[in-house]
Order: C-alpha cells, then sequence, then structure tokens
C-alpha cells in the first residue's frame, strides 16, 4: 500500500515482453504491438468554454471523462472527497460516472475534452470515482488551442494525439494502478468486443458464448468470479451507459434510441 505523499503504483501493461527477431534482423514485440491495437480513445466533444454563473451544475455524472485544461479565470468541484479548485495554469480528469459539482463564482474559461479510454472494449477510466488534478505546461496547452484553431488532418491527428498524451499523463503520474482491470480486460476481449458490436436489449450472456463457440456455463462463472457481476448485468449496464451518452450527445428522441437499442417498450427503457 503507498504510504501518504508517495507517487501512485503504475505496473507495466504487459506482463512479459515477447521480443523475436525475424529474417530480416529486425527486433519485434509482438505483444506490444497486439496491446496497442487494443487501445480506443474516442473524443466525443471538446471546445474553447467561456462561461459564468449559468455553467453551475450539480449531481453530474457523466458517462465518458472530462479533461479541463484551465485557461483564466477560476472554479471548482465538489466531489465526494471534498473541494477541487479549477485553477489556470492545471489541467484536471474528471473520470467516467464520478458525481461532482461543477461550480464557479463569477466566470470561468478552459479548453475540454470529453473522451472515453478503452482497452479491449474496457472503459479502464470507469470507477475511480474521484478527480485529478496536474500542471497544466504552456506548451501542451498552447498545441491544443492552435491545432483546434485548424481543421486539416495533421490538425485533427494531432488532436488526437494531444488527448492522448494528456490521458498518459494522468496515467503516469496521478492515477492508481490500474493492470489488474487491463488484464481482466484482455481475459474477455472477445466477449467484450462481441457485446459492443451487438449490444441490443435481447442479447444475453447465452447469446454471446454460443456465437463465439464457448461454453455457456463454464465462462458464466468465470465471468461472475473475475468482474463481481454476472453476464446479463454487465449487459444491461451497457445498454445504460450507451443510452444515457445517446441522450447527452445526440439530438435523438427516447423513442428513437429506445428502438436503437432493441427495447419494445419505451416506457420499460425510459425507467432504466
Amino acid at each position: 500500500m503507498e504510504k501518504p505523499g508517495e507517487p501512485l503504483r503504475q505496473e507495466p501493461l504487459r506482463q512479459s515482453d515477447q521480443f523475436w527477431t525475424d529474417s530480416r534482423g529486425i527486433r519485434r514485440n509482438q505483444q506490444l504491438t497486439r496491446q496497442l491495437n487494443l487501445i480506443d480513445i474516442e473524443i466525443l466533444d471538446h471546445g474553447y468554454f467561456i462561461g459564468d454563473l449559468q455553467w453551475n451544475q450539480f449531481n453530474v455524472m457523466s458517462p465518458f471523462g472530462r479533461i479541463y485544461y484551465m485557461i483564466a479565470d477560476r472554479g471548482y468541484l465538489e466531489t465526494e472527497q471534498g473541494r477541487m479548485d479549477l485553477l489556470p495554469g492545471h489541467m484536471y480528469l474528471i473520470p467516467p460516472y464520478t458525481r461532482v459539482n461543477l461550480r464557479t463564482d463569477r466566470r470561468i474559461e478552459k479548453f475540454y475534452f470529453h473522451v472515453t479510454l478503452k482497452y479491449a472494449g474496457v472503459d479502464v477510466l470507469e470507477g475511480i470515482n474521484r478527480c485529478f488534478c496536474l500542471p497544466l505546461d504552456d506548451r501542451l496547452l498552447s498545441d491544443v488551442i492552435a491545432t483546434f484553431s485548424g481543421s486539416s488532418l495533421p490538425d485533427l491527428l494531432q488532436l488526437r494525439a494531444l488527448t492522448s498524451l494528456t490521458l498518459s499523463e494522468f496515467l503516469r503520474r496521478s492515477l492508481p494502478d490500474l493492470s489488474q482491470r487491463l488484464a481482466l480486460a484482455s481475459t474477455y476481449r472477445e466477449v467484450n468486443a462481441y457485446i459492443e458490436h451487438h449490444l441490443s436489449a435481447s442479447l444475453t450472456g447465452r447469446d454471446v458464448c454460443q456465437a463465439l463457440g464457448l461454453p455457456y456455463e463454464s465462462v458464466r462463472r468465470s465471468f461472475r468470479h473475475d468482474n463481481a457481476i454476472t453476464f446479463n448485468q454487465y449487459i444491461k449496464g451497457r445498454l445504460i451507459q450507451e443510452a444515457s451518452k445517446q441522450l447527452l450527445l445526440t439530438d435523438l428522441t427516447i423513442q428513437q434510441i429506445a428502438a436503437g437499442l432493441g427495447f419494445s417498450d419505451e416506457f420499460y427503457f425510459s425507467r432504466l
């Protein structure tokens, strides 16, 4: 257990290196390449924001992560752990489903991203339930603002790279050890991928196993043991998350979202 003041431990993503040299003498790491392709960062929204007292919101609990780069003035977050001031020269991470009050006493100016960070189909930031703060490098902020102002393919690629760089800084310097979560995501990557691509109110754990040619009873038991949740509870949770994201980020009606996710009864869907 870390002592107060010590940096949080970060385990390597891979358990062992798989180096090999091909016929042309090129040294490769096959496992690292495979793991890189399991990482998916999705930018759901972004913008340069200047707000006043109308920005104040209570009991915010979003199905995505929030990154704030503070530029001017100030605000603060009210969390279960207490108050966290939003100050210029700092950047902040609010993980998904972390309940916060967003507050300012007068004015706030910031750049923000709404993001998901998935590894093997699992949002690795979910469930952390506390906010994080790091010093904001002037060069990083200027690069974010500069690329945001452009619209070319290089600008878009750089903006994604800067988002990745920001997340890597939080992972390296602030967040708790996520190695167990990454290992579980890798173990169930085929299951998670099938659920993501076939997410529907009618989908069951038995359907998933049948489609993947897996023994249902043994997978069902191991999934519940490893994740502390049943197959069907996990699928229902993913349905709620996807519905919440679509309600927040699209113009679709509840009826349209319910139909798209396979609910025959929109009133049952609205009570989820």
